[in-house]
């Protein structure tokens, strides 16, 4: 809660006045409750799990041709059933560990000293602070993944995630319930350690939710906005690790690829890359050594 009565009382405490921007934000927060304001990732969360994949969940059905062309693994088509099975499974993960861990976070992020009223922050600080929330988060879940993936881990926990042998967007959320409650530790670790305004708060986790739904869409569109993300892995990086499933020692990083470069995990995505280049460079040398005799052929019977 602002603690200031007025605009011009906050104005007078500033030294200057108010942007648009705080103008906007006094008017709508000046009266509201911390946790209230910090309880708005609530409702990022819903519209993230709950609204943002129903386009490529439709997508996923409906498959025109302009889209099947970006599909990673094209002859994959899940069935309603499985639709409807992710979208149930992200409500549950919704209700029974996403929102209580919102309603406990309040006092952590509160001590550790989120900053709820004016100034508002600048664009270059929540600039700095997204990325070097991003880059802890990344190093983060990168071991907690690489656990997930030992005999015990993934028996017990992570096998539910790699159920999805073809990533979609519903399948983002679609894990056991322990392992959405340990992933949650790495998102909230930047802003815990490096406090910001609440503002920037919704807006990493916005941030943060959008870019694993991209990874698990299960297309690989030239338009996607995470591609100017520098060293981002994306869905192609993260649907070879669901590709190879239990299996898999690549591909751990969540964001950015640079764990799995300096720690070694990136080999065996590279070799399957490499071997992928290699078939396409020989089919469509076949091709066009069957369209050379053709055409020759259509030569000599003129």
């Amino acid at each position: 809660m602002i603690p200031y009565g007025t605009a011009a009382e906050a104005e007078a405490a500033l030294g200057r006045g108010l942007t648009p921007a705080e103008a906007a934000w006094f008017r709508y927060s000046a009266a509201m409750p911390d946790h209230w304001l910090l309880w708005h990732n609530t409702f990022i969360l819903f519209l993230a799990h709950m609204v943002v994949p129903l386009p490529l969940a439709l997508l996923e059905r409906v498959a025109p041709a302009f889209a099947m062309r970006y599909k990673l693994q094209p002859r994959v088509r899940l069935s309603m059933a499985a639709v409807a099975r992710y979208f149930g499974d992200t409500i549950r993960v919704f209700l029974l560990v996403l929102v209580p861990y919102q309603l406990i976070s309040y006092p952590v992020v509160k001590v550790g000293g989120i900053r709820m009223g004016l100034p508002l922050p600048s664009v270059g600080e929540v600039a700095v602070q997204l990325v070097a929330y991003a880059l802890v988060e990344d190093y983060l879940s990168y071991w907690i993944h690489r656990l997930l993936h030992t005999e015990w881990g993934y028996h017990k926990i992570h096998h539910v995630h790699h159920q999805v042998t073809a990533p979609t967007s519903f399948a983002t959320s679609y894990s056991h319930w322990a392992e959405v409650a340990v992933f949650g530790v790495p998102t909230f670790a930047g802003p815990t350690i490096a406090p910001c305004h609440v503002v920037t708060h919704w807006l990493w986790f916005a941030v943060s939710i959008f870019e694993a739904i991209s990874a698990h869409c299960g297309y690989n569109f030239p338009f996607d906005p995470t591609k100017l993300i520098p060293y981002h892995g994306g869905a192609e990086f993260h649907d070879y690790h669901h590709l190879v499933g239990r299996q898999s020692n690549s591909n751990f990083s969540s964001i950015f690829t640079y764990c799995d470069y300096i720690y070694g995990t990136d080999k065996g995505y590279k070799y399957y890359k490499a071997n992928v280049a290699k078939v396409k460079a020989k089919l469509a040398r076949n091709s066009t050594e069957r369209e050379g005799r053709n055409g020759f052929s259509s030569t000599k019977l003129d």
